[in-house]
């Protein structure tokens, strides 16, 4: 008789079968569905492979250890060294930066496929990044933000490195990468009501904008939340 599993080591995830490369639309469009379907994005393996990928995520972002959130009304220092490297980009008229350990890539928007049953608001839908689903979240509900659309904007995703693969997300318009001085780094508290206090673990001031830092940690737990 088989052992019984280990309960302490975790059960490896279903493989995802993308289907929609090898046999549907990005494929040799062999796929019998795509009579009925037209399309993949219709299709209810593709939906049940995105519930599959929102699962896997949902449980590897809730590994973040949520033991140093209750810590944070004394803020843990931000870098270690002379600088902070931080992605500054804008969400409407807010300018944000976020630590750039959290960052894969930036790129050009890409479409948004909508999902029929969206779990949350600020789940958008799924991207097709090279390929591969990633799912995409509205940072500016995330963090309780406004926005629109300007003559400035230069829109730019965002894919960024989680637990549980990457996430994107779309920003009006994206600076570039710079090392800040820690000198310039002011604790900021969490009075507000707005999300987007609660997730900050600085503010600068920065050619003549003022940068709100975002956390690394509330971050990807607020970004957790989201894809219940």
């Amino acid at each position: 008789m088989p052992a019984s599993p280990d309960p302490h080591i975790p059960l490896e995830p279903p493989a995802i079968d993308a289907c929609w490369q090898r046999i549907g639309v990005r494929g040799d469009r062999s796929c019998e569905r795509l009579l009925q379907h037209v399309h993949c994005h219709n299709c209810e393996r593709y939906a049940e492979a995105a519930a599959l990928l929102l699962d896997r995520h949902e449980l590897d972002l809730e590994t973040v250890d949520e033991a140093s959130f209750a810590e944070n009304q004394q803020p843990e220092p931000l870098a270690d060294g002379q600088t902070l490297s931080v992605l500054i980009f804008r969400i409407g008229q807010n300018w944000l930066a976020l630590p750039s350990t959290l960052l894969l890539e930036v790129s050009l928007p890409v479409p948004v496929h909508g999902l029929p049953y969206p779990r949350n608001r600020s789940l958008r839908g799924l991207c097709n990044v090279r390929g591969t689903l990633v799912p995409c979240m509205a940072l500016d509900l995330v963090l309780g933000l406004t926005t629109e659309t300007t003559p400035q904007d230069r829109p730019h995703m965002l894919i960024l490195d989680t637990p549980g693969g990457p996430l994107v997300t779309e920003v009006q318009t994206v600076e570039g990468i710079y090392a800040i001085p820690l000198a310039k780094l002011q604790k900021t508290g969490h009075a507000s009501g707005l999300a987007v206090s609660q997730l900050a673990s600085a503010v600068m001031q920065w050619r003549q904008h003022s940068i709100t830092v975002l956390h690394a940690d509330r971050l990807l737990q607020a970004l957790s939340r989201s894809l219940r």
